[in-house]
Order: structure tokens, then C-alpha cells, then sequence
């Protein structure tokens, strides 16, 4: 999408629990933060429990309501772990979900899910992360695709899982954490 001020852009987050704010609620949530900061509307669409088919089916209800150079973020992957959805599943639904996206001429983000402090989910979300990261660097149809590291933003010394100062168990961040992916997100939205 051309060099463009997001000021008056809406933000649509579509997600799972991470972007909803599960445990505390969407008042604590990355998205609250980020509206507040920007002073941007920004319109949560995270569901708890949430998979990539389900995004894939919130995008195609959304999109005839959404206004053109919208800005559409998905964060999701995290579920798709836990059900054990294909690899190959998974990107079918991204591909998806941003062509769609790009077709309504909004602009498609995609927030990179957090760690997962369980095996061996922890893997297959590492393993999806990387698998977005090939596609935005070989599909040229994803030129164009922007990129929030919630991943990097939560992730301990170690790379691989979610930092325990910044979690509330295995696969949620707690306030703190949410903080870190609003600031993330604040970051990234600031910089367009």
C-alpha cells in the first residue's frame, strides 16, 4: 500500500484471546491501548478459543462493512497449535484472509503470535511463525504485508518461550505483558 498516514484509518484486530485480553478483558487488551495512544479507532475483534479458520470466516463477514484503506491486523495461531491444524492449513488461511483483505484495499497486517510455554505447542507456533516469515519474504502477492512481532516482544532470553515476568501461565501474557504488546503495537502503528 503507497506511504499513507493511518490517523484517521480504523484498525480492525482480528484474533483470538491474545488480541481479546484474555483473562482480564478487551479493557486490558493491546487494541485499548493502542486507541487510547493514537487516539485511532480500533475495533477488537478477538475471539477466545479463536483458530485461523475462524479469523478466515470473521474477515469474509467483516470485509463488506469495512471502509477502504482500513487497516485489517490478524493475529492468530496460537489455537491452531493446540487443535493441531496442518502447517499447510494454517498458511491456506493467511493466504486467504490477506488476499481478501487486500482486495477490499484495506491494508493486511499480520500480528505475529506469542510463545507458548508448552510443548509441544510452543514448536508448532514457533514453526508457524517461521513459515509467515518465508511467505512475506518469497510470495511477492505479500509485498505489500506488514508485520507486528508480538512474538519478539514477549519472547524470553531464550528465544523460544514467552518471558514468565510477562505471563499468565503458559499461553497468555499477563497486564504486563499486555503492555509490552501494546507498546509493540503502538510502536509499529506510530511508525506508518
Amino acid at each position: 500500500m503507497e506511504n499513507r498516514s493511518t490517523q484517521k484509518a480504523t484498525i480492525y484486530a482480528v484474533g483470538d484471546s491474545l488480541t481479546w485480553g484474555y483473562p482480564y478483558g478487551p479493557e486490558y487488551s493491546w487494541t485499548t491501548m493502542v486507541e487510547a495512544a493514537l487516539k485511532q479507532p480500533v475495533i477488537n475483534l478477538g475471539v477466545n478459543g479463536a483458530t485461523t479458520d475462524d479469523m478466515r470466516r470473521e474477515i469474509i463477514n467483516i470485509l463488506p462493512d469495512v471502509e477502504p484503506r482500513s487497516i485489517v491486523i490478524v493475529t492468530g495461531g496460537a489455537n491452531d497449535a493446540f487443535e493441531g491444524v496442518s502447517q499447510e492449513r494454517f498458511l491456506r488461511n493467511y493466504r486467504d484472509m490477506v488476499e481478501r483483505i487486500q482486495i477490499a484495499r484495506c491494508q493486511p497486517v499480520i500480528g505475529l503470535t506469542l510463545p507458548i510455554n508448552e510443548e509441544p505447542f510452543g514448536e508448532r507456533v514457533i514453526l508457524f511463525r517461521e513459515c509467515l516469515l518465508d511467505e512475506l519474504k518469497t510470495e511477492s502477492a505479500w509485498k505489500d504485508v506488514l508485520v507486528v512481532d508480538f512474538f519478539r516482544a514477549l519472547a524470553a532470553p531464550n528465544g523460544v518461550s514467552m518471558d514468565p515476568l510477562l505471563a499468565e501461565g503458559e499461553c497468555h501474557p499477563n497486564k504486563a505483558g499486555y503492555r509490552k504488546m501494546g507498546e509493540a503495537a503502538i510502536d509499529f502503528f506510530a511508525s506508518l
